[in-house]
């Protein structure tokens, strides 16, 4: 099988992904706070000037006035229809330049060789599996003077959670995430120059129903990993509440933290 060919499950699995982020487009914004801070500051370390900016993951669109002030073409890319079609609208409604919006795979980027110049994307990288394939596809497209930004959750991330789930169960309840040394490797790899920076965010909870919620609100709710994930009962939730509470609560709330590598490429 060539490596660019995708598997029947990592297929499906894609599939899900999109599904669930494209059901997550019209209220995603309003409750995805965690990922709006970490898509600014990503925003912060990205340079001015370039040509043809990609977007990989452009979500609802939100960061893509920003990214228009920095470029003079923005390629807005996604997975997930839904989100194109939301961020397209929303684009209308506030009047924005017109955005190239793009379906489309970071394992497989639908532009040519060399022909953009710069690529940003923040907390979408993390779905996808074949971190040499991402890499090397990013490297592809950008010419010789080429350069970008990625923010990736990676490693670490809703370790409070999974922690809590361990009292109970033997299922894996969160996502097994690169590391961000492994992207960092991932990128040198490819042939860029890096600069890595790793940094921690923590949204705070009442209790294990909203800490669940906030999760599932902004689509990020899909288990890559097989296995028997049975719909959680009214005493699981107890039991839940009652780990992460002893193991994890400060004054009554519960924290979730989300741990992201930020990647500065130069080709």
């Amino acid at each position: 099988m060539a490596a660019n060919v995708a598997t029947t499950d990592e297929q499906q699995l894609k599939r899900r992904i999109a599904r669930q982020f494209s059901r997550a487009a019209a209220h995603y914004d309003q409750v995805a706070q965690v990922q709006s801070d970490i898509a600014f500051d990503a925003l912060a370390m990205l340079e001015q000037g370039y040509q043809r900016l990609l977007d990989i993951g452009c979500g609802t669109g939100r960061t893509s006035g920003q990214l228009q002030s920095r470029c003079t073409d923005l390629l807005a890319m996604d997975l997930a229809q839904g989100m194109l079609v939301h961020a397209r609208s929303q684009a209308t409604l506030r009047g924005q330049s017109p955005i190239h919006w793009v379906g489309g795979d970071a394992e497989r980027l639908p532009f040519a060789t060399g022909s953009i110049n710069g690529v940003y994307s923040s907390m979408v990288l993390q779905w996808c599996e074949n971190v040499s394939m991402v890499c090397s596809e990013i490297y592809r497209v950008l010419p010789s003077d080429g350069h970008g930004v990625l923010a990736i959750m990676c490693q670490g991330s809703m370790h409070e959670l999974q922690g809590s789930w361990q009292g109970i169960d033997s299922q894996r309840h969160v996502n097994r995430l690169h590391s961000g040394e492994h992207w960092q490797q991932g990128a040198l790899a490819a042939g860029f120059k890096v600069k890595y920076l790793q940094k921690s965010y923590t949204t705070w909870h009442d209790n294990v129903r909203q800490l669940l919620g906030s999760i599932k609100q902004i689509g990020a709710n899909v288990l890559t990993s097989t296995g028997n994930h049975a719909p959680i009962n009214r005493q699981t939730f107890i039991e839940l509440e009652a780990q992460y509470q002893g193991t994890y609560g400060v004054n009554g709330r519960l924290p979730l933290t989300y741990e992201v590598c930020f990647i500065q490429l130069r080709k």
